[in-house]
């Protein structure tokens, strides 16, 4: 083997060293677009984020007009039953009153009727005994007169 002189060994160092510079540069640029990248990144991801807490807002406050017309739909739906069984029940009393008032009507009907055909009994009596009467008025006459001739 042969002995390396100085200046070769120094030659030889300055190409690692020069090789070593060009691999660090090399490194730090690939650093440096990294770095730069994550910065494009980082505002893209912040743009993002940005754009979803808007979107929650927004959702947030729709589930709030949601959450106010569910509310108000139930209540509108619960007075709506209850006016409906209340209009039912305030028919059902009415149509009950005026059967009880029809009955009562009838009822007078009847007790009208009975008394007209009570009355119209008498009346039918008297006028068969003012018949018989008649008869017997006319009998005895025609007797008298026979009796007289």
């Amino acid at each position: 083997m042969s002995t390396i002189n100085r200046e070769e060994f120094d030659a030889r160092l300055e190409t690692i060293e020069v090789r070593m510079d060009g691999r660090v540069a090399a490194i730090q640029g690939q650093i440096a677009q990294l770095i730069a990248r994550l910065d494009a990144d980082k505002e893209l991801h912040a743009s993002r984020l940005q754009q979803i807490e808007t979107s929650m807002r927004e959702t947030a406050n729709s589930l709030a007009g949601l959450k106010s017309i569910f509310v108000i739909t139930a209540v509108s739906t619960v007075i709506a039953i209850v006016l409906g069984v209340a209009a039912f029940n305030a028919t059902l009393l009415s149509n009950m009153v005026a059967s009880f008032e029809s009955g009562k009507n009838t009822a007078a009907a009847q007790a009208e009727l009975k008394r007209q055909g009570q009355e119209t009994a008498a009346l039918l009596n008297r006028l068969q005994e003012s018949m018989t009467k008649a008869e017997r008025d006319r009998a005895s006459t025609t007797e008298s007169r026979q009796t007289r001739q």
